[in-house]
Order: structure tokens, then C-alpha cells, then sequence
């Protein structure tokens, strides 16, 4: 059997993240399957940007690489804020707006990136890159890189 392809683990936690962002945009949802899609959110930027980012930049897709790097800094605020609001049992019913602009900023990254760059990761065929975002973890502390001050 093959290895599952980069770009199938990561489409796969967008998926994740829409997931529990949705629900509070739809009134479904709930703070915990927010909350849990939030840092899977976090772990995911990470990912992206301490694993994936810097072997793409070498193959040459620098300008995809700035372009998602820049988004993930306008989603940064807002996953910051909805992190905060799940930590001290906002009612999910106020989170509605808030929610409904991060989902509509996954929406427009996720597409470019699963087009792009994940097509690119998969071309790296990186077992150990593979490996290393199956199983790494978010620092303490980490900040993705274009975060506004």
C-alpha cells in the first residue's frame, strides 16, 4: 500500500476546520467543535509554515508560499479572538460574524492552496516531510509569521 498523499492529509484538515467554523456560521454548532477546529487551525498554519512552506520556497514557488503566508496573517486575528471567546464560554450565538469572516477567508485560501501548493507538496514526494507533519506539534507560543502586531 502507498503512503496517503500530502495534499489529501491537509485537504482533509480543511475539511476539519470548516467543519466547526460552519456550525457557529450556520447556528448549529457548538463552542467545543469550534474550539477543537481552531486549533486544529493553529497546528495547521504551523504546519504549513515551519514543515511545508520552506521545501516549496526551494523548489521555486516562492510567490504561492508569500500569498498564503499573507493570508494566514488576515485569518490570524480572527482565530485569535475566536480562541479567546471559546476559553471564556462566549455564547456561540454572538460569534456568528466573527466566525462567518474566517470561514469565508478558509474558503478563498483553501482553494488556492489545495490547487497550488499542495499540488506542488505532492510532487516533493518527502516520506520525512510527510512523517514530520504526521506528527508534529505547535510550539508554545508560536505565532504564524505575517500575524499583525
Amino acid at each position: 500500500m502507498g503512503t496517503i498523499p500530502l495534499s489529501a492529509t491537509l485537504a482533509d484538515q480543511h475539511r476539519q476546520i470548516d467543519h466547526g467554523v460552519q456550525g457557529i456560521v450556520d447556528g448549529h454548532g457548538n463552542l467545543d467543535a469550534l474550539a477543537a477546529s481552531l486549533a486544529l487551525l493553529r497546528r495547521h498554519l504551523y504546519l504549513e509554515e515551519a514543515l511545508l512552506f520552506p521545501p516549496l520556497v526551494k523548489a521555486g514557488l516562492a510567490m504561492p508560499v508569500f500569498v498564503m503566508k499573507r493570508e494566514h496573517g488576515q485569518m490570524w486575528p480572527l482565530l485569535v479572538a475566536l480562541s479567546a471567546a471559546c476559553g471564556a464560554a462566549t455564547p456561540a450565538a454572538t460569534l456568528c460574524e466573527p466566525a462567518r469572516q474566517l470561514f469565508q477567508l478558509l474558503q478563498i485560501h483553501n482553494t488556492k492552496e489545495e490547487q497550488i501548493v499542495y499540488t506542488a507538496a505532492d510532487r516533493l514526494d518527502d516520506a520525512a516531510l510527510a512523517e514530520a507533519i504526521g506528527q508534529a506539534s505547535v510550539p508554545g507560543g508560536w505565532v504564524c509569521a505575517t500575524a499583525p502586531h
